[in-house]
């Protein structure tokens, strides 16, 4: 009886590590998702700010690569927002036009990049390589055609940082949990246990008396005196045929 308990109680420990471990992990990983959508929410905006500018400028007959104020306008949105360092247009053979960074002005984009631009047109993409991460749109016309594609650099240090301290408080919450949750199915199954036992023992005891005594009156001892009592008539029966049997 000692290995059945054991085995038990092992495997309520496995059931209970599955299950806090399976929610805790769930938990975290819906924080980080919700906390990436809200980022990516948050950096469309100022995407769709910049295309709007860029609309009006476009309207006006200005050529897409001659947008004098479009730079400061992106220092601007830039600085608006703690979380963007960088905001670069470029065209659709990489290069940059317009960059916060006047050093990068010239230069092609990161391949990831590009590529998840061209693949994406009519959606926002995203892109994430560490500090290179970045959320973009296709800038388009008034006629609806794709004059070229807007990156927000952006760094996921916040976001890391807060779903570090989540995942932290989240582990020292499951471990009370699956403390208390063990604690608590480890007394409810030795009041099991030791119900089974007694049960076990009142058989034991209707064996031993025959079905007789104290044991009869329990549910155990009552269920194996009947079976005692029939398999007795059985016996008797079956005697009293082959008395019959021995006279004929």
């Amino acid at each position: 009886m000692e290995s059945i308990r054991s085995r038990m109680i092992m495997v309520l420990a496995l059931v209970c590590v599955f299950a806090v471990g399976m929610a805790t992990l769930l938990n975290y990983f819906k924080y980080r998702t919700t906390a990436e959508s809200l980022v990516n929410a948050r950096l469309v905006v100022i995407g769709k700010s910049i295309e709007n500018s860029v609309q009006a400028s476009l309207s006006l007959g200005i050529p897409f690569s001659n947008i004098r104020s479009l730079t400061s306008l992106l220092e601007r949105e830039r600085d608006a927002d703690e979380l963007v360092f960088g905001i670069e247009i470029f065209n659709a053979e990489g290069q940059i036009i317009y960059s916060t960074d006047q050093l990068r002005v010239g230069r092609k984009v990161q391949t990831t990049w590009l590529n998840s631009a061209l693949q994406a047109t009519e959606t926002n993409w995203v892109a994430q390589a560490g500090s290179d991460s970045a959320l973009g749109i296709a800038l388009k016309n008034s006629f609806g055609v794709i004059e070229g594609y807007l990156a927000l650099r952006y760094t996921r240090e916040p976001i890391d940082a807060a779903a570090y301290k989540v995942g932290q408080k989240l582990l020292i919450s499951a471990l009370g949990v699956l403390l208390v949750a063990m604690a608590l199915g480890a007394a409810a199954l030795s009041l099991s246990v030791r119900r089974v036992e007694r049960e076990m023992e009142t058989v034991e005891a209707t064996l031993r008396d025959n079905g007789h005594g104290k044991s009869a009156g329990t549910l155990f001892g009552n269920a194996v005196g009947r079976f005692l009592e029939t398999v007795r008539a059985a016996e008797t029966n079956i005697a009293a045929v082959r008395g019959k049997l021995t006279r004929g």
